[in-house]
């Protein structure tokens, strides 16, 4: 019998510590003192650094991708995930699993970088203002952020008489960039392909890790990065980048059950 009661005893304290970790994230302050889930080399794992700076028993823990973020929040490994609203929203909405936190961390832009110096850039900025202007760039974003992610083949141009536009992503980011049955899907895809279509130009998309796409850019193994990419001062000092083209919240996602 005593036994019996010592595992039960010990079962009990073991729910009730996954309860109070699962609890221990109602607020960006509770960040503090928790184990946060970030991308490796994105502006949330900066962030996150910046709110547990100073305290000991907060642990920022980097990850390759947004569903390797998901599978630790899962098993509890991490207390919370810091990122860009539109994923946490794409796991969020219409399921009981995830939950984002009311109060967002940051808010920032994305746009598509260049190599200093690069060109390119103004020709892209002049076809990204007319993709604005006639509602394309509205009607792409609106497709995946109001609807199930589209899996339709996507038209690269292929063949195109002015070459390549070697683009750089980390296709692992629903609803910017991600791998289907079919190839690659997104909303910086999509608005890829239409503004190489404005170039004359053939889309090719190179996949690479989040933290591996400033150094393609720096050697030259692609011509821009389009990757939900934030504009911070930081990355200003080493790319060129076009006018914003969606404006973004860092919010804080956690379990559902986590009160």
């Amino acid at each position: 019998m005593k036994s019996i009661f010592r595992i039960s005893a010990v079962l009990f304290i073991l729910a009730v510590t996954v309860s109070l970790c699962s609890a221990g994230v109602l607020s960006v302050s509770d960040l503090k003192s928790a184990k946060i889930g970030v991308l490796s080399g994105s502006v949330s794992e900066s962030l996150a650094g910046a709110i547990i700076s100073g305290d000991k028993s907060g642990t920022v823990i980097p990850y390759s991708s947004i569903s390797e973020i998901i599978d630790a929040l899962r098993s509890r490994d991490i207390d919370a995930a810091v990122m860009d609203e539109s994923p946490a929203r794409y796991f969020a909405i219409g399921s009981k699993e995830f939950r984002i936190i009311p109060e967002p961390v940051e808010s920032e832009y994305y746009a598509i970088a260049f190599k200093k110096g690069n060109a390119l850039r103004d020709e892209v900025d002049k076809a990204l203002d007319a993709l604005i202007a006639d509602k394309t760039l509205a009607g792409i974003i609106a497709r995946y952020l109001d609807e199930e992610p589209d899996p339709t083949v996507i038209d690269m141009n292929v063949g195109a008489e002015g070459g390549k536009l070697w683009v750089g992503c980390a296709a692992s980011f629903p609803p910017y960039e991600m791998r289907t049955s079919e190839g690659f899907s997104g909303i910086d895809i999509e608005l890829c392909a239409a503004l190489a279509k404005k170039l004359g130009k053939e889309l090719v998309i190179v996949d690479y890790r989040f933290d591996a796409l400033h150094e393609a850019l720096e050697s030259g193994r692609i011509d821009m990065i389009c990757s939900a990419l934030a504009i911070t001062e930081e990355r200003k000092k080493t790319m060129d980048f076009t006018k914003p083209y969606e404006a973004n919240q860092e919010v804080v996602l956690v379990l559902a059950d986590g009160k």
